[in-house]
Order: C-alpha cells, then structure tokens, then sequence
C-alpha cells in the first residue's frame, strides 16, 4: 500500500526542519498558513524558518496568512518526483485552476522560494 496524500503533507514538518539551509532561507519567516490537501484542512505555523506545528485540524476561525488549497490529483502530480510541465509548480498549477492561493501577497512573494521548497518536500523519498 502507497503512502497516502495526507501521510506524504504529514511529513513535511520533519523534513523542513532537518534542513538546516532550507530553515535558514526561511528565518525571516513567521506565518500561519491553511493548507488544504484535497478535503483535508491543515493549519501549517511557521517560526523563524521552522515548522512550528501542522495540525490535521483547524480550529474554528483559525486566522491565516496564506491560504493555500488544491485538489488530490494537483498534490500528487506536484509531489511525483519528476513532476510533468504544468503540474510542477505553486503558480503553474493556479495558472491550471487546480489550485487556489489566498491572503497576504507579501508573505507569499517575499518568501515565494521558501514556501515552494517546503510545500515540495513530499517529493522527495522518505529518508530511512
């Protein structure tokens, strides 16, 4: 049995804060962002570069910065480990209406390469 979507957006807190130069890209960093992995809602806190927490819930009224939401078949193209053109990106994949990105532009543009590496992790294989 395949690693489901959620287990795969699971993991991302693990992995972003192991790397230490993605942490350090990152530093400047301090958001809360809703990211929505098909129906499943996540509140995703992000500190100094950090993830702080990714709970699976979010609770009522939780206030974000970001607002980032897409469908299954937009994660699991974005995370394959070569995605195809078109799938391979947060912007390609709003150009193709498969996802939404919602909330404070200058959290997103002046952190853009941090967010598109640290919502990229689950592409990568899992380190054993």
């Amino acid at each position: 049995m395949t690693e489901s979507l959620q287990q795969r957006f699971e993991s991302i807190a693990q992995r972003a804060n192991a790397d230490a130069r993605l942490v350090h890209r990152g530093r400047h960093l301090t958001a809360d962002l809703k990211v929505v992995v098909g129906d499943a809602p996540y509140l995703l806190r992000i500190r100094a570069g950090r993830v702080d927490s990714l709970q699976a819930q979010m609770p009522l009224f939780a206030p974000a910065d970001l607002v980032i939401r897409a469908t299954q078949e937009a994660w699991a193209a974005l995370w394959e480990p070569m995605p195809r053109p078109g799938w391979h990106d947060l912007f390609a994949l709003t150009k193709r209406g498969a996802m939404t990105i919602e909330g404070d532009s200058h959290v997103l543009f002046a952190h853009l390469q941090y967010l598109k590496d640290v919502l990229a992790l689950p592409r990568q294989a899992p380190a054993h």
